[in-house]
């Protein structure tokens, strides 16, 4: 997504929205979670843990992000799940999510992001 931009933008009565430059992933987004405050909390954090990476440019009431992507050190903390013991608990403790044991990334994603995929 090198090239896609996403937008959170904050409103007069204190709330955020979110846009982007694709119709798609707006509503992906909003389909895991329809709080748009929320969506920011969560790329903060994915940013702050350096999980993902992306360029911001902030011009008012808006925070722009470009080129956002996945980096390393994100691909390893979910792929980690089917490394055993020590991946699953690092992954609990970054997202607060359990993981079972016999489960792959492949199910990680049906079981908490199913709605993308309808």
């Amino acid at each position: 997504m090198q090239n896609r931009q996403l937008g959170f933008i904050s409103k007069k009565d204190g709330s955020v929205s979110l846009t982007s430059d694709k119709k798609w992933l707006t509503e992906n987004l909003l389909s895991i979670n329809p709080k748009s405050a929320d969506i920011l909390n969560a790329f903060t954090f994915l940013l702050d843990k350096k999980y993902i990476v992306s360029r911001e440019r902030v011009s008012g009431e808006a925070r722009i992000y470009v080129g956002v992507q996945v980096v390393g050190a994100g691909i390893d903390v979910i792929e980690g799940i089917e490394r055993g013991d020590d991946g699953k608990h690092e992954f609990n403790v970054a997202f607060n999510i359990a993981i079972n044991s016999g489960v792959d990334v492949e199910r990680l994603i049906s079981d908490n992001l199913g709605m993308l995929s309808e």
